[in-house]
């Protein structure tokens, strides 16, 4: 046996936990007088206490270790125990425990973190919801332990102008004990922030049993409050809600009233024409006056629909877009004209993706290329997707988009299943099912996603 060997077999390799303990030990040994903060940490390690010991020692810092350590394995096996600290007397464990609760992901995580909505904290209570939403919505919350933990909300808002489509699946079931919490916490929370974080999660939840909840909280003098409510349902889109609304047009805000144009606009308040009607001619506010009448355009009517021919020509793109769309809408054959000679003078893209929508929807099938192409685009991609949505809810629309969901580029075939997933009806999944077995991965999940989701709707 060499000197190598009998090294290795008298000194067995140790981890670093074990060297970090003896290291500890061997200071607190060398030099009373000075014992490092962290040093109790590591001579508890070194003592061999078990994880379950730990979570009981008197020392905070070891607690919160503990659970970290729990989170940072990942097996959701470890819940029960880090549940039992969710209530703990040092905020830094709360703190902690939260996040790993959020980390492991476990159906067992739900009650606890719904306790921690009513932590005395604010930072825990956000967390906790927003914990609460990605328990549903994977990724909502980024769970690493490397820095804070940051919302989905709070990421995209610096990508893109909307973050409205952040918006669990239609056939996600929630437990009650997350609506109930959010009840809560939406009309009982001791700060507004909490408040409206709720409201928040309650949207993204489609959690429709909180709407009346929501419009009785929606009278309140809170500007965010009121705000988040209303677009909270519109992804409910409880349309029984939209007539108690209508007040909220003579806000003395200008953001409530345009999210409130836009909301009743997407709930059908055909209650609120007249009023929106008068907003849009008198308002001295661009913002106001586009939200009008993007909301008027989602119900068009023979009265209305001279406004929309005027405004083809109006200066703002936004505009003319919300006009060929109301037009599109109205599938009256008398307005063709003006929408092909619009299109032809057009040099907005938007624009001219909006009227080909609104053809398509009068039977100029033929434009179907151009929406669909423009799934692939990711300046344009969004708009497409809801315009064929839309669209693909007549069957005659459906039907033409059956052959183009092999298009040859991925994104587009992964787009047409969105479409399908949202718009499309029992014989829409022989056709997906194809995609299952499709070359790109995220066809296949969009596909299948799809599939799942259209296999749980009412036959129809």
């Amino acid at each position: 046996m060499n000197n190598t060997e009998r090294t290795h077999r008298n000194y067995p390799a140790m981890n670093w936990r074990s060297v970090a303990a003896r290291a500890a030990m061997w200071l607190l040994m060398a030099a009373p007088g000075i014992m490092p903060a962290w040093a109790p940490v590591y001579a508890q390690v070194a003592t061999g206490a078990s994880e379950e010991q730990q979570l009981r020692d008197p020392d905070a810092r070891i607690r919160e270790r503990a659970v970290r350590d729990m989170g940072e394995r990942g097996n959701a096996v470890y819940v029960p125990s880090v549940a039992a600290l969710v209530q703990d007397p040092d905020e830094k464990v709360r703190m902690t425990v939260v996040r790993t609760l959020i980390r492991l992901g476990s159906d067992a995580s739900l009650s606890p973190l719904s306790i921690a909505v009513r932590d005395s904290i604010p930072e825990i209570r956000y967390l906790a919801i927003d914990g609460l939403v990605n328990h549903y919505l994977q990724g909502y919350v980024n769970t690493g332990f490397g820095g804070v933990f940051r919302s989905a909300t709070k990421r995209v808002a610096g990508l893109f102008d909307n973050a409205d489509s952040t918006v669990v699946d239609r056939d996600t079931r929630l437990d009650q004990v997350v609506v109930e919490t959010l009840r809560r916490a939406m009309i009982g929370a001791p700060d507004m922030n909490t408040r409206v974080r709720a409201a928040r999660a309650a949207g993204i939840l489609r959690a429709s049993t909180l709407s009346p909840d929501m419009v009785a909280a929606a009278f309140g003098e809170n500007v965010e409050l009121t705000a988040e409510i209303l677009r909270a349902l519109r992804k409910i889109a409880d349309f029984s809600a939209g007539p108690r609304l209508v007040f909220l047009l003579n806000y003395p805000q200008l953001s409530i009233q345009r999210e409130a144009a836009i909301t009743l606009g997407l709930l059908r308040t055909t209650e609120a024409i007249p009023e929106l009607r008068q907003l849009f001619e008198n308002t001295l506010d661009k913002e106001v006056r586009k939200a009008a009448l993007e909301a008027l355009a989602f119900m068009p009517t023979v009265e209305t629909a001279p406004i929309f021919e005027d405004s083809l020509r109006d200066r703002d793109g936004h505009i003319r877009a919300s006009s060929a769309l109301a037009l599109g809408r109205l599938k009256d054959p008398r307005h063709l004209g003006v929408l092909e000679q619009v299109r032809l003078g057009e040099r907005d893209e938007g624009v001219k993706l909006a009227i080909a929508f609104a053809l398509i929807m009068n039977g100029k099938h033929v434009l179907l290329d151009q929406v669909v192409s423009a799934l692939g685009s990711r300046l344009r991609g969004g708009e497409a997707e809801a315009y064929l949505v839309e669209a693909a809810r007549d069957d005659t629309v459906r039907d033409a988009l059956y052959p183009r969901l092999y298009h040859k580029e991925a994104s587009v075939r992964a787009g047409l299943c969105r479409v399908l997933a949202a718009s499309g009806d029992s014989r829409s999944i022989n056709y997906l099912e194809v995609l299952l077995k499709d070359r790109d991965n995220n066809v296949v999940a969009a596909a299948s996603r799809a599939v799942r989701i259209l296999r749980t709707q009412p036959v129809r």
